[in-house]
């Protein structure tokens, strides 16, 4: 009896592991999703070509397992799962490493007067420099550019030009303590009242430029030096003009007046903490879009009213502030004294702010004016022979409280649209594989990642068929074209062939009304890349054949051609060919 008893029981045992996988059951909470379109197919698989089970609707929340790619998979019941896309459903969690990351550390620009672009490449707009040893934000990093934000500015920088600052543990203790002491000392805190406030390194014009304020910011006040105030800008010592600062002889005296503002959040997951400050604990989060009524400001933080008497600390730059009680301003900060950086070679300086004006002088990268005042979008500016003459402000950058003027670019023809970028191969598929080894599923990888983050920056909707090193078939990839009504469908793939001497990029359509989209972006691939453009051609491939989008399946290269596969692989080629699809696509949209 005990023998036919236990072998019933180990017998169960095996039955309920079947039914409730030992992974499922006992494995690390990952969250939950919560459906945010109407109606969301819950599918047997990873992928859309595996058959649905079931169907959720709107507002419904699930423990997620674990992912793959572009799907998750959720538990439904007892020994019920299936697999979402994640781009139908959001997700939700107690974890900081499962919200987009917006605050992931800090670093400081290590050239000398390093450029600030829109995006990340050299075909975006430059925006302002930073100068060597200003502290900056990261926001978020890609191979070979970085997204930074000081108080005033946000773009990319190069990375080769930004380095995270090294100090010894004995050091910070020293800065901390000391800091600390400071604070002590401090009886008096100010309120800024204007926008774009220079925060100095020392009390002069001269002297490097920290970043800059916001009007409104509430900031602590040190000492006042010859009308300049010495304050607290991210955690070291500035100094600001005084004029433009009101201070309170204490603290309590000085609030920022929100009565009636609201302010609607402009980030994904955006942390709400107890206090005004980035190492506060997480008390929550906020979404996109949704608004909130402001208490208070307090540096560089906002506190919001949450849901009945809960209240909480957010980053402000992430809050687009509506019915602020505003002050009598100029149009336009007075723009005389401050000082013009010429930022290309070649500019030119003309007679009246008009770009079919008389050219007056030619200058330099690196040049330095001060501006005698503003006209339009010119700068005026006195040549040493006493004569006056104009730059316009989108070609220079400027140092003071006078605004930087933009120019939109080509990524006004991309803001909005939809493109979908197909990396070939992945996961088990490996594609061609390299005379020296590189897999090409892990070079379109790499390559589609760059692009999306271009085209992202252009304010474009970008979506990829796999991310990471997953296999996706390819009725799944068209099926993400067709799902999303992609303005463009662009497959991502690098060439082989059995004659190792054969080089060089073919685009290829299948469709009529593909053709316009395959022939402009070889056209613009062939003027920007050294090696030999084989153009615009018929291809029977299924991810063009069945897609009923503008698609097209770019062959970036030979694999095969063991010179070529070296330049494939480099840091300088990947931003090459991806700022010459982001160009190609600018000029079909266009």
């Amino acid at each position: 009896m005990k023998k036919k008893s236990g072998l019933f029981g180990l017998i169960l045992m095996l039955i309920m592991a079947a039914i409730f996988p030992i992974d499922h059951a006992f494995g690390k909470d990952e969250g939950e999703i919560i459906v945010t379109s109407k109606v969301v197919n819950v599918r047997e698989g990873a992928g859309l070509s595996f058959p649905i089970v079931k169907k959720l609707a709107k507002g419904e929340s699930y423990p997620i397992l674990k992912e793959d790619g572009d799907w998750i998979e959720i538990r439904m019941g007892i020994g019920k799962t299936g697999w979402v896309a994640n781009w139908l459903v959001e997700r939700t969690s107690d974890s900081d490493t499962n919200l987009v990351k917006k605050e992931s550390g800090q670093g400081m620009i290590s050239g000398s007067s390093v450029r600030v672009r829109t995006g990340p490449g050299t075909t975006f707009q430059t925006v302002g420099s930073l100068n060597k040893g200003t502290a900056v934000d990261i926001i978020e990093k890609n191979e070979n550019w970085i997204k930074v934000k000081t108080t005033d500015l946000e773009g990319w920088v190069s990375s080769d030009y930004l380095k995270l600052p090294a100090a010894s543990g004995d050091a910070a203790k020293k800065g901390s303590t000391k800091e600390k002491e400071a604070t002590n000392h401090s009886v008096k805190t100010g309120v800024t009242l204007v926008d774009r406030l220079n925060v100095r390194s020392e009390p002069s014009r001269s002297s490097a430029t920290l970043g800059k304020l916001n009007k409104n910011t509430s900031v602590t006040v040190y000492r006042i030096e010859n009308e300049w105030a010495e304050i607290d800008f991210q955690g070291v010592r500035g100094w600001v003009a005084e004029p433009y600062i009101q201070i309170s002889q204490d603290k309590g005296d000085s609030k920022i007046n929100t009565a009636g503002a609201t302010a609607r959040v402009t980030a994904t997951g955006l942390n709400v903490r107890k206090d005004a400050s980035l190492n506060s604990k997480v008390i929550g989060s906020v979404n996109k879009d949704e608004t909130y009524a402001v208490l208070q400001t307090k540096g560089k933080m906002t506190q919001i009213q949450l849901s009945g008497s809960k209240k909480g600390w957010v980053v402000s730059w992430y809050l687009e502030k509506e019915n602020v009680e505003q002050t009598p301003k100029e149009e336009r900060i007075e723009a005389k004294g401050n000082k013009i950086t010429i930022i290309h070679d070649g500019t030119i300086f003309r007679s009246e702010p008009d770009g079919n004006s008389e050219i007056v002088k030619q200058v330099n990268e690196g040049e330095t004016f001060s501006a005698t005042g503003m006209e339009g979008d010119w700068y005026s500016i006195k040549l040493n022979n006493g004569k006056t003459a104009y730059v316009a402000g989108w070609i220079v950058t400027v140092e003071g409280n006078s605004e930087q003027i933009q120019r939109p670019g080509v990524e006004k023809y991309l803001k909005d649209k939809t493109i979908v970028i197909d990396p070939g191969h992945g996961g088990r598929d490996s594609g061609t594989v390299g005379v020296g080894g590189t897999l090409e599923k892990n070079l379109t990888i790499r390559t589609a990642e760059l692009l999306r983050d271009k085209l992202q920056a252009a304010g474009a909707k970008v979506i990829l068929t796999r991310s990471g090193n997953t296999y996706v078939p390819l009725p799944s990839r068209v099926g993400t074209s067709h799902i999303h009504n992609a303005d463009a469908f662009i497959s991502l793939h690098y060439d082989s062939t059995k004659d190792q001497i054969t080089s060089g990029i073919t685009t290829y359509y299948y469709h009529g009304y593909q053709r316009s989209l395959a022939t402009t972006l070889a056209n613009s691939l062939g003027s920007t890349m050294q090696v030999p453009n084989r153009g615009s051609r018929y291809g029977d491939f299924h991810v063009i054949r069945e897609n009923k989008r503008v698609a097209t399946l770019i062959e970036l290269g030979y694999l095969s051609n063991p010179v070529e596969e070296l330049t494939l692989s480099s840091n300088e080629y990947q931003e090459k060919i991806t700022s010459a699809i982001y160009n190609g696509l600018a000029r079909y949209f266009k």
